[in-house]
């Protein structure tokens, strides 16, 4: 996962443009949350985003290639599990759900084309990039996993195997290739957010599902993902404020533990049987990592406060 910090000031002195999701939360916010001032929201939002497009056709062209690309992709990938498993079916039944959880991603994307930059004021970059491509990439491995989840067969050994796999070589690789190329922007900070979000519940959810994880381990791993999401969702449309969220040293071995916990859990019965003890202790140290890694960034947010 990418750091991820508030915008730093525009490049140059150049003061950076007027933020516009504020205005709309303070104005959503003002309203009582009334189900009008909700049309109201998301009636200026999209405004905001068309006009951002036609401003920026080749940005539009970008997003439209990258996601008929991975709508082909993703399509190839069921077709795959389909041929290798001898069923149709359960790839039938997967494709309403896979079409909605696409259709979501990449229509928050195109909502936040406007994001396509390194800072809040500077100019957009013409097209996505590798980098955002790579992340939209994993958010396909999700799209796969909620297809299955949504149409009530969840994905088997395989393609959970293959989706690990495509997840953690994506998720290595966009932070990585966005800084040797200098290609950083805020979109893809965002979209970054957003697959590992939908990915770790949807293969949480899955794991559950085939009863691959402890169901206390499954509680503490959903929690994982969804206080933060629960927080930020506080933070913007409760104090109508952005709160900074930052990798921390906790943060990165609750992540490696992870890593290895959902990897363990796919070792075949013969073998889980075998290392047992070894998933137990794993276990164990992966939840005192994930109540470790809140509290470092508690720890973070409250010094921040204190010296202003």
């Amino acid at each position: 996962m990418a750091d991820r910090v508030d915008d730093p000031p525009a490049s140059g002195g150049e003061a950076a443009a007027p933020d516009f999701v504020p205005e709309l939360l303070a104005e959503l916010r003002a309203a009582g949350y009334h189900p009008s001032a909700w049309g109201r929201f998301f009636a200026r939002s999209w405004r905001r985003s068309h006009e951002t497009a036609r401003a920026h056709p080749a940005l539009v062209r970008s997003w439209a290639t990258t996601a008929g690309a991975l709508a082909a992709a993703e399509g190839g990938a069921l077709a795959l599990e389909a041929g290798a498993e001898g069923e149709w079916s359960a790839a039938l039944r997967a494709i309403p759900g896979a079409a909605l959880a696409f259709a979501f991603t990449h229509l928050d994307v195109y909502a936040h084309l406007e994001m396509n930059a390194r800072r809040r004021g500077d100019g957009l970059y013409p097209d996505l990039g590798l980098p955002t491509r790579l992340t939209l990439a994993r958010g396909a491995c999700a799209g796969l996993l909620w297809g299955h989840l949504l149409g009530g067969r969840p994905a088997g050994r395989p393609l959970l195997l293959a989706a690990l796999a495509g997840a953690t070589v994506t998720d290595i690789a966009d932070g990585a290739v966005a800084r040797r190329m200098d290609r950083v922007t805020r979109l893809g900070q965002y979209a970054d957010s957003q697959a590992d979000f939908g990915f770790g519940v949807a293969y949480v959810l899955t794991l559950a599902a085939r009863r691959r994880l402890p169901r206390w381990l499954v509680m503490l791993l959903l929690a994982r993902w969804l206080a933060p999401f629960a927080f930020a969702l506080a933070s913007y449309f409760g104090w109508v404020r952005r709160v900074p969220i930052w990798s921390t040293n906790v943060g990165r071995m609750a992540d490696v533990a992870q890593a290895a916990t959902l990897a363990a859990a796919l070792l075949p019965d013969g073998a889980a049987g075998r290392v047992a003890p070894v998933r137990r202790a794993l276990h164990i140290a992966m939840a005192g990592l994930l109540v470790a890694a809140p509290l470092a960034q508690a720890r973070g947010l409250a010094r921040g406060n204190a010296s202003k």
